[in-house]
């Protein structure tokens, strides 16, 4: 072969070889795979983000006073089942909010986790640290994780926007009742 040719064809061969080699080329179907899981980690991210947990907490201390004045104030001597059920409710809330401090803490570092996670992946398989049966490995655990992050985190929005909703329901009821109950006192006194 003379130099010319030799030239030639290592023009055409070296750039195919390496274009075979591109572990990104080789890994499409993973490397998206990830993607789209790091857009709905981004998704579950925005709606951590759009709880106020100031809020809530607010909430739980506002029912904790309601039933703290409930306590002095209202001596039953027939049961209002209506009132019953409105307490029941205020101690649902207090119940299923009381912890969201932790929880807020607890959802934000598992996101993050998984999402670093899934970036290192991404980085390890575009530049070539792994072998097919690792990211395939890796890649299996990582959506496995993020599954369940997703459905336990799917479970608490749904809790928080539930008992959000019921606090706007049943707390005016109780503050109305408490402002009754404080007007008849005032007027037996």
């Amino acid at each position: 072969m003379n130099n010319v040719t030799k030239f030639v064809f290592a023009l055409i061969v070296i750039p195919l070889i390496a274009l075979s080699c591109d572990p990104a080329k080789e890994f499409k179907t993973e490397l998206d795979d990830i993607d789209a899981h790091l857009v709905h980690l981004d998704s579950l991210e925005n709606l951590l983000d759009g709880i106020d947990f100031d809020s809530l907490t607010i909430m739980v201390e506002h029912v904790k006073s309601n039933e703290a004045e409930i306590k002095e104030l209202y001596t039953p001597d027939t049961l209002n089942e209506t009132f019953g059920r409105q307490m029941n409710d205020c101690k649902a809330i207090r119940k299923n909010l009381g912890n969201v401090g932790k929880d807020e803490s607890l959802y934000g570092d598992e996101l993050n986790a998984i999402k670093h996670q899934f970036l290192d992946l991404k980085d390890d398989i575009k530049n070539g640290v792994l072998s097919k049966e690792q990211i395939t490995e890796y890649v299996a655990v990582e959506k496995a994780a993020m599954d369940k992050v997703s459905l336990s985190f799917g479970s608490f929005y749904n809790m928080v926007s539930a008992e959000r909703y019921r606090y706007h329901v049943v707390v005016p009821k109780v503050d109305a009742f408490i402002a009754e109950l404080k007007t008849k006192n005032d007027e037996l006194d």
